[in-house]
């Protein structure tokens, strides 16, 4: 089943957006990347956002385990196709801890190769996320569009080449090979934020619940990212 970029409007008009984080892992008994979905959730349902057509955001709490979050995740988008909602854009949240920025990432990787165990226990170590997929596949957000706004805004923010290859790069890729598998012509990525707990952290969560709500603004605008040099040089 496929979808181009105007099937994702139901009859109401109101576009639907998947937006995942993870429960807690490493020890910490809380992660914020579910208190930013939660919190853009609620000012969506509340009509206080400033996203474009008032769109449903429909949080999901992912596990942090390979294999079972991505599969969960993909199940959301087939059901939303089901019901006959493409959503409009899917983004995946991660915790990056020790990170002084929101981190946009632009590549997921093939590779599954864990420094600690998921909470699951598996630990796998130089494994593919899909066997004979290609090594690596690109987020199909406006990043740099959003990287412009959102460091406008004076979030600290930073245009990432690497997702690491724990659960958050299981997702993004996985993700990003579901909707081509699927012929989905929707925008769909990963963002990781620090610890915004962290009374040491510049970013806190206004300032990443608004950087969230700029990139999803650039992917339900549509259209081609902008082309403006925005690389590293190592």
């Amino acid at each position: 089943m496929s979808a181009g970029p105007l099937d994702n409007r139901p009859a109401s008009g109101a576009p639907l957006v998947l937006l995942t984080g993870f429960e807690p892992f490493g020890g910490m008994d809380h992660n914020p990347s579910w208190d930013v979905v939660t919190a853009v959730a609620a000012r969506a349902a509340a009509g206080q956002s400033s996203l474009p057509g008032a769109p449903e955001v429909r949080p999901l709490c992912l596990p942090v385990a390979f294999g079972q979050a991505p599969r969960l995740l993909d199940e959301a988008v087939e059901a939303a196709v089901v019901e006959g909602r493409p959503p409009a854009a899917v983004l995946a949240l991660g915790l990056a801890a020790g990170t002084d920025v929101v981190r946009l990432e632009r590549v997921g990787v093939n590779l599954r190769d864990a420094r600690i165990p998921d909470n699951a226990g598996a630990q796998p170590a130089d494994e593919p996320v899909v066997e004979g997929g290609d090594g690596a596949l690109f987020s199909t957000l406006r990043l740099k569009a959003a990287h412009t706004r959102i460091s406008a805004a004076n979030i600290p923010v930073q245009l990432s080449l690497s997702a690491g290859s724990f659960v958050c790069n299981d997702v993004l890729y996985s993700l990003l090979h579901g909707l081509r598998v699927r012929g989905l012509e929707i925008p769909g990525g990963f963002v990781h934020v620090p610890d915004l707990r962290d009374p040491l952290a510049p970013v806190r969560l206004e300032g990443a619940v608004e950087a969230v709500e700029i990139l999803l603004e650039e992917a339900l605008h549509g259209g081609a990212d902008v082309a403006t040099p925005g690389g590293t040089l190592h």
